[in-house]
């Protein structure tokens, strides 16, 4: 545990509590058991943000990256998520343990995020055929994989705590997004498995295709909901709106998507998007807020 970043530690802490406190006193032997178990050699960590994830050499000489977790219903999603995706727009599955919170994937080479290209309309292009390849129609039954309807829960439990809104959000925009959460999910349009975390630092650039995903969530509800967080990301200091109208108009057209449904998901996601992010300090992602605004203006 000692090798592991100060903040990645302390935001494990805040997040999970005891879990976490159980989890990080068991790395060590967890990442010697992981070196034993698939024979292979951990290199040092990716950026570490909630999960560790690190490349990884086994015996044989395949490169590999492994990613351990601290177990829960998110870890279950995501790999419910991987499996029913099945290679197709994404990073492979190699093996897993639940149980644990061990996930072998294939390495994707080179590597370099959809961030890096400069060419905005050629990433949003890029992205959606990405889209393309990954959405299927949501298999019936499925429990472990949440849906948009979760996501209205959140954001009424969000409501329900700040009554008089929260950071720079009014209690009126919080209602109205709590609103159009309702109504959207009361009209749903034929529910598809999406990645569920969808932007350009989750798609890179591979071998075996030339740009796969990475890091889904898994959820279902309409396709136009999977378009939200590409719109929050990379956006330029300043007026988005050009920037997220040109995005819209791409998706449109390249995956025949309704865009009144993406500005109207693209307004409530992005009020609880905003909720997230509020610091203690009155800190929140004035990005993620804008973009509330610049949903509105464009419906």
């Amino acid at each position: 545990m000692s090798s592991l970043p100060k903040q990645f530690v302390q935001r494990l802490r805040d997040v999970h509590k005891v879990k976490a406190e159980e989890w990080l006193r068991d790395f060590d032997r967890l990442i010697y058991d992981c070196e034993k178990r698939w024979q292979m050699k951990m290199m040092p960590p990716f950026d570490l943000s909630f999960n560790f994830v690190a490349p990884a050499i086994r015996k044989d000489g395949t490169e590999v990256v492994i990613k351990l977790v601290i177990p829960g219903d998110e870890f279950v999603a995501e790999v419910a998520a991987l499996k029913l995706f099945n290679g197709n727009g994404i990073v492979k599955i190699i093996d897993i343990d639940i149980a644990k919170g061990i996930l072998i994937l294939e390495r994707l080479i080179p590597g370099q995020t959809l961030a890096s290209l400069e060419n905005e309309e050629e990433a949003a292009h890029i992205a959606s055929q990405v889209m393309k390849k990954l959405w299927i129609p949501a298999p019936s039954n499925l429990s472990s994989i949440p849906t948009t309807r979760h996501m209205e829960e959140k954001l009424i439990n969000t409501y329900k705590r700040n009554t008089e809104g929260l950071g720079p959000i009014t209690k009126e925009i919080l209602q109205e997004a709590v609103d159009t959460y309702r109504s959207m999910n009361a009209m749903p349009d034929k529910p598809f498995l999406l990645h569920g975390d969808l932007h350009h630092y989750n798609i890179l650039m591979a071998a075996r295709e030339p740009w796969l995903a990475i890091d889904p969530k898994g959820l279902i509800g309409d396709r136009e909901y999977d378009v939200i967080q590409y719109l929050l990301n990379k956006l330029p200091n300043g007026d988005s709106t050009q920037v997220i109208e040109k995005r819209i108009d791409i998706f449109v057209k390249e995956l025949n998507l309704d865009k009144k449904r993406i500005l109207s998901w693209g307004f409530a996601h992005s009020v609880l998007a905003t909720c997230w992010t509020v610091q203690e300090d009155g800190r929140y992602s004035e990005p993620f807020f804008d973009a509330i605004h610049v949903c509105k203006r464009l419906k």
